[in-house]
């Protein structure tokens, strides 16, 4: 492997820490980050590179060895000259180092930062790669002026939209079935399905997201990317160029939202407006059901749920597929997203079949390791991107005429 100059911006953060690092180190033993790369840490605190080690967290001594710290300040642009200068010393050492820059930022630092790093060389047309952390943009008009800014800057090929639940194992599996079975494509159709359901449910709720959250909901921050991503593999035909148009041609084909908003539900559980930088007054959900379905294509017609919540009484994702009373087929499929990695098939009968996924890496080392390769299937595109802000800002806007439920331990909201 050639070396990797990994450039890391908002690596003090929660992500950061609990996720970018921990994947780095596995796809450092894994060999997929050669010994002689780097892993240069950004941030704007005034620290050292023993300071910042030690705020990371344990690692393994032969892995550390190969991180620094690097001071930037975004606001004020300072910190980018000296941060082109280590670069380009580590370049010196190790001739045909690929750099790869990551931006763990909230959105209102991403297009900021892009240009800084633009002006100082750091990023370059034809050469660094470019990972950007979701959310990508606030709204549909972000996203595009982002991209406009990107492309003016960057060859597509270069920019590398995460979206880590197309590194999890289960929907990289369901990728797999579509390019390798034919027969799994083939029974996808309004012929034969009578429904499709999705659910992300967590127990935890913000956890000292308040002041951020507040301002997003759990539609924009979870129904707007790892939701509709979900649903668009699924419902995606095999692709014949790529995975981001393919995904990207079910989106655009998402019904009305006008409608969708009339089938919707939407909750906020108990002691929401009690945490941390939450307005007292506050009518963010932290939960929703969204019934909708596609105006075109093999699936046409079928209704699609979207459902997901925070301090839920379960913890699970999983794509469900019920299928119609037709000979041959199950009654329905599921996709065990987690906390289990499998494929359930039911029957009629009562009997199931039960198919364990293979486990991979965590989905961000996934998602990095396809970065390194150069592999954008995992990543979102342009069309994909500004598709996905589309539809999500038709059902936030007529989100204020879906009533809000107050839910907790006494109060259901979405339990069967």
């Amino acid at each position: 492997m050639k070396p990797t100059i990994f450039v890391l911006f908002g690596a003090t953060g929660d992500l950061a820490v609990k996720k970018i690092f921990p994947a780095l180190e596995t796809l450092y033993d894994e060999g997929v980050i050669s010994f002689n790369s780097r892993i240069i840490g950004v941030s704007r605190r005034e620290w050292n590179d023993t300071q910042f080690l030690s705020h990371i967290g344990t690692f393994k001594s032969d892995f550390t060895k190969h991180i620094s710290y690097s001071r930037v300040d975004i606001d004020h642009e300072i910190g980018y000259g000296e941060l082109y200068g280590e670069i380009e010393n580590i370049k010196r050492k190790n001739p045909g180092a690929e750099v790869i820059v990551y931006l763990s930022l909230a959105p209102r630092y991403q297009a900021k930062t892009i240009e800084s790093l633009a002006k100082e060389k750091i990023l370059t047309r034809g050469g660094t790669k470019l990972l950007i952390e979701k959310p990508f943009g606030t709204d549909e008009k972000s996203a595009k002026a982002l991209d406009t800014l990107l492309l003016s800057l960057l060859d597509e090929s270069q920019i590398y939209r995460i979206d880590h639940y197309l590194g999890k194992d289960t929907v990289m599996a369901i990728m797999n079935l579509h390019e390798s079975t034919e027969n799994f494509s083939l029974i996808l159709s309004r012929e034969n399905i009578s429904q499709i359901r999705l659910r992300l449910f967590e127990t935890k709720g913000i956890e000292g997201r308040g002041a951020s959250y507040d301002h997003v909901g759990a539609f924009r921050d979870v129904g707007q990317n790892h939701m509709l991503e979900m649903l668009a593999v699924l419902c995606a035909d095999v692709p014949r160029k790529s995975w981001q148009t393919a995904r990207a041609n079910v989106l655009k084909h998402l019904t009305p939202p006008a409608k969708t908003c009339e089938l919707s539900h939407r909750g906020q559980y108990e002691g929401y407006k009690g945490e941390i930088g939450v307005r007292p007054d506050s009518e963010i959900e932290t939960a929703f059901e969204i019934t909708t379905s596609l105006s075109a294509g093999k699936l046409a017609g079928v209704p699609l749920i979207l459902e997901a919540g925070k301090k839920m009484p379960v913890a699970e994702v999983f794509v469900e597929i019920k299928f119609k009373k037709t000979l041959g087929l199950p009654k329905r499929m599921l996709f065990n997203v987690q906390p289990k990695r499998e494929i359930v098939i039911e029957y009629s009968d009562g009997k199931r079949d039960t198919f364990e996924i293979p486990k991979t890496d965590d989905a961000y080392a996934n998602v990095i390791r396809a970065a390194v390769f150069g592999q954008l299937h995992e990543f979102v595109g342009r069309e994909e991107i500004e598709t996905l802000w589309k539809y999500t800002d038709h059902v936030v806007a007529c989100w204020d005429k879906v009533p809000l439920q107050i839910y907790g331990e006494n109060k259901p909201f979405l339990i069967e």
